[in-house]
């Protein structure tokens, strides 16, 4: 606890060197927080395991006369998947998941701290159930994980400078830059083996749009980086993204080419992950599927199913089963009770 209080202290410092700074005529200050816990039953070929993780977000915003305004977000709980922007893991009984100062104006979004890159807030938008297996606990169960996640190979919550843009005419355009893949306190590299990358620059554009009874999501990432070890490849991560709804139908797809990103220089890595889902009141029911084409002939696929039943409030139940074939194969399936607050 003190080693994250001290890392957390150049931050907190540079929070309260802003908020003096602004005018003395704000009008608004605001708090917000929020939390979610997420505890399962996971049987895999290896036998059962049991889990729970946890995260609480707190958000204080200043806004002025003028309409800049200025928050300091932190969130404290288990760590983070990597996977998406409000799934907790299991990384740490105790840390700092994200945390980072935002400026809003009419220009768009600043922010500077521990927090997804531009690529990642772009493309990670397939819709979750509560279990949330497509991107979920299970590769950490699975004797077999997947080579790649659905979204390639990214910064991570590593230490950055991140800006968007206001959407437009439903455009938004981010671009980030970190100077090496490590975060204020998360021990990250725990969940990125490998994880060796400096100078990671991010672009991710995104664009959202109705036709008719229909709404839809395209996006784009791209990721750079040079690697520090010269056994492996400098990243260079190309993302894909669409989702279409259609009533409480939705469909998507991600393709990512990471090459060899952070992995043995030759070892190139592509990836497609298709998810449908339907959800009608407090009932839910996904399907999705992952393949990883690799060099040399070494294929990997997932198959998954969900069902999720909101049972009171903000609390939910789901099951999940997921089917894995790349070097081992094997059944993966959680009981699950998710509840947000």
């Amino acid at each position: 606890m003190d080693v994250i209080l001290v890392r957390l202290l150049p931050c907190l410092s540079a929070a309260a060197a802003l908020l003096v700074a602004l005018p003395a005529t704000a009008d608004t200050v605001a708090f917000d927080w929020r939390g979610v816990g997420h505890g399962a039953i996971v049987r895999s070929g290896d036998g059962h395991d049991l889990y729970g993780t946890y995260a609480i977000t707190g958000e204080g915003t200043l806004t002025t006369d003028s309409g800049l305004g200025l928050s300091l977000t932190t969130t404290l709980g288990a760590g983070d998947y990597q996977k998406s922007l409000d799934r907790p893991g299991r990384n740490d009984p105790l840390t700092a998941n994200e945390i980072f100062l935002t400026v809003n104006s009419a220009w768009g979004r600043l922010r500077i701290g521990d927090e997804d890159g531009a690529a990642k807030r772009a493309t990670d938008m397939l819709p979750l159930l509560a279990g949330g297996q497509m991107d979920g606990l299970w590769t950490d169960i699975a004797p077999t994980a997947p080579p790649i996640d659905h979204l390639g190979r990214d910064s991570d919550d590593a230490t950055k400078i991140l800006y968007e843009t206001p959407r437009v005419m439903g455009l938004r355009l981010g671009i980030s830059y970190a100077p090496k893949r490590d975060s204020l306190v998360e021990n990250i590299a725990q969940q990125t083996p490998g994880a060796l990358d400096r100078d990671l620059w991010e672009a991710g554009l995104n664009y959202q749009g109705d036709w008719q009874a229909l709404s839809y999501e395209l996006a784009a990432g791209y990721v750079t980086a040079e690697s520090r070890n010269p056994l492996l490849g400098d990243t260079e991560s190309l993302k894909l993204a669409g989702l279409l709804f259609y009533g409480g139908f939705s469909g998507g797809v991600v393709y990512v080419e990471d090459g060899d990103s952070g992995r043995l220089k030759g070892d190139e890595a592509t990836s497609t992950t298709m998810m449908a889902s339907y959800e009608n009141g407090p009932y839910g029911a996904a399907l999705w599927w992952q393949g990883v084409d690799l060099d040399m002939s070494r294929d990997y696929n997932a198959y998954g199913t969900g069902l999720s039943w909101r049972v009171l409030g903000e609390t939910s139940l789901s099951l999940d089963a997921v089917r894995y074939e790349g070097g081992r194969r094997g059944w993966t399936g959680m009981l699950g009770v998710e509840a947000r607050f």
